[in-house]
């Protein structure tokens, strides 16, 4: 199996194949001139793991994409050392599959399977997680009927507990040097444009009139707080929306409470705020449910 680089993005060769004596590896960076290879015996493998890897393919702006399931070889070897290494290769056919398996229990090599999605986990995280997957042994290869099949949600990719942590903690560190901070400027425009601004703001009928900036304010406050409260996540807790609603109508008030200070603030400008406030958080809702059911998509039915 041979995969060469495009230079679109860099020029490299990257060659992998099973030979006689075993898995053998060869790049070379043709730019850098830098070239190595590497062979794990037949000998040095403690067995071999096929794990599934899917992609996902776009079907254009008006069709559903889905996902073609591939499989991932994770193999288990030993060094001179008496350290266990991991090799790692995926292959989408279940022909070529076929072959690889052949070689390898031509050399007796325990086969093992799982139906885990390994797509982002690299040969590192297999150091310490590698026995954190649920395997079972490759007992026939009708175990492995959904390579090269498409489905239109896709696998949960499995993920380490040290990968799960790593995560945690770099949401943690954006959390804190971006999106928190992001929230916290926006709340404050917000208190500012209701102090200074909306109380020059024309209404109609109990609301803002269409001549005011409301309508471009509402725009803004809405992408912003999708953007700075992470809408997209996983896992996130179904009131956020409404703890966010809260918000905005706080900073609402308290901005038109300190305009008091120095003018007099008509209580219908109260009213049409909290109009202002719910009028975004019907599309927050709308927004933070819709990323809910993609992920509910992606799962496993």
């Amino acid at each position: 199996m041979m995969i060469m680089g495009s230079k679109l993005h860099t020029d490299f060769v990257f060659i992998s194949e099973l030979r006689d004596e075993g898995y053998y590896t060869y790049f070379k960076d043709i730019k850098k001139g830098f070239e190595e290879d590497h062979l794990i015996p037949f000998p040095h493998m403690q067995e071999v793991l096929i794990a599934r890897a899917t992609r996902y393919m776009s079907s254009g702006s008006k069709t559903p994409g889905y996902y073609i399931v591939g499989s991932k070889i994770i193999m288990q070897w030993r060094d001179e050392y008496g350290n266990n290494n991991y090799g790692i290769f995926g292959i989408a056919s279940r022909s070529d599959l076929s072959k690889w398996i052949d070689k390898f229990r031509g050399h007796n090599i325990p086969l093992f399977h799982t139906y885990q999605n390994v797509s982002e986990a690299s040969t590192d995280d297999f150091l310490g997680g590698y026995h954190e997957l649920d395997k079972s042994p490759l007992t026939s290869i009708d175990l492995l009927s959904d390579i090269e099949t498409r489905r239109h949600n896709n696998i949960p990719k499995w993920q380490s507990t040290v990968m799960k942590q790593r995560q945690a903690e770099q949401k943690s560190s954006n959390d804190q040097r971006i999106f928190r901070p992001m929230f916290a400027i926006a709340l404050f425009a917000l208190f500012l444009i209701a102090m200074l601004w909306m109380p020059h703001w024309d209404i109609e009928e109990e609301m803002f009139a269409d001549s005011s900036p409301s309508g471009g304010i509402g725009i803004l406050t809405i992408l912003s707080v999708i953007v700075s409260r992470t809408y997209w996540r996983r896992n996130l807790k179904w009131y956020r929306p409404i703890f966010d609603i809260l918000m905005i109508l706080a900073v609402f008030f308290a901005g038109l409470t300190a305009a008091r200070l120095w003018q007099n603030i008509p209580s219908i400008y109260y009213e049409a705020a909290i109009v202002d406030g719910l009028t975004s958080g019907f599309f927050l809702i709308i927004v933070f449910a819709g990323f809910k059911l993609l992920h509910r998509r992606d799962r496993v039915e």
